[in-house]
This record gives C-alpha cells, structure tokens and sequence, in this order.
C-alpha cells in the first residue's frame, strides 16, 4: 500500500495557515519514530498519575502525517506574535488568545518554508486522554484538524493506519473519525 492509499494525499491546510505558522516550529515537536518509546511510558502514566491525565483531558497533542509518512508530534503552543517566544500551551476551548498571541497550530508542525510556499500533509488530528469504562485503551486519536484531518478525501481507514502505526511502537490509541461535512 502506498503512502496515499495510507494516509491519504499530501495536500495544502484546507484552512489559511498563519505567517507565523509558515516559519516558526512548536519547541515541542517531535517525530513519533524517535521518541515513540519515551512517549509509551508517558501515557501509561496518565491512568496512575493525575497531572498527565488531567492535562491531556484539556489539553490535546497535534499529530499530523507529513509527506514521507511520518508522524510529527507537538503541542498546541501560543507564542508571541513578534518574537516567537512560548507563552502558554492552548487547551481545547481555551479562552480567547490577546492580539499580539498566535497559535501553533497543524502546519507548525512540518519544516518551515518561504513566504508564498505551501505547507501540505496528509492528515493530521489530536491525540487526548479520554478513559471510558467500555475500552481499556484511555488515549484517543481523531482527525480534528480543520486544516488537515477534517477534508475531502480523508477516511475512516486513514485514522486506522495511523492508529496501526501507534500500534507498530505498542502505543495502544482508540480512533475517533470525523466525517467531513464540506
């Protein structure tokens, strides 16, 4: 299966992506290749350590495929709009950001490029801490990404497969699939 069968095609954000968004990475991000047996023991933890939990009920992880297939990990950070500099993480819902905020969100997370150029991915969502009673698995991964996950041509299939690449590194996630609704 090639990686567009996968993850679907490695397209522009279906949304305007920030300026600041086209040059500026998450000091969080990471590629879950490298860090996925650091993040495995993370999120074990959350279902005996109250912080991580109750962060990750609020406060979700960016995920997004890149153009080569691998998935790019970060939080949601609020930088300074001039300067760059990291002022808070942005919960879901979290409250309205000040003028001279800006968020990081889905297209920080690919390398920086030009002005005038455009940052394309595959599909992108949100990883969170969601303990049910019927599932054992309390991390859900969805396709809540207005840029990247919630568009024409992504499927329920593609959220399994990166679930399935989760799974490769013995990180058990719950898919949660948006339908696009154009």
């Amino acid at each position: 299966m090639d990686l567009d069968e996968r993850f679907g095609q490695c397209r522009p954000a279906a949304r305007p992506v920030a300026e600041v968004e086209q040059h500026i990475q998450p000091r969080s991000l990471q590629r879950l290749a490298d860090v996925a047996a650091v993040l495995k023991t993370y999120l074990e933890c959350a279902g005996d350590l109250a912080i991580p939990a109750v962060f990750h009920e609020t406060a979700p992880i960016l995920w997004l495929v890149d153009e080569d297939g691998a998935i790019r990990i970060a939080m949601e950070e609020v930088v300074l709009r001039d300067t760059g500099a990291l002022r808070y993480i942005l919960p879901r819902n979290g409250p309205p950001m000040e003028a001279h905020h800006v968020r990081l969100g889905h297209p920080a997370l690919l390398d920086p490029v030009e002005p005038g150029m455009v940052k394309e991915a595959r599909i992108g969502g949100e990883l969170f801490y969601d303990p049910v009673r019927y599932s054992p698995v309390s991390w859900v991964i969805s396709n809540n990404s207005g840029r990247y996950g919630k568009r024409e041509g992504i499927t329920r299939s593609h959220i399994n497969n990166v679930r399935d690449v989760f799974a490769s590194y013995d990180i058990q996630v719950r898919p949660f699939f948006i339908e696009w609704r154009g």
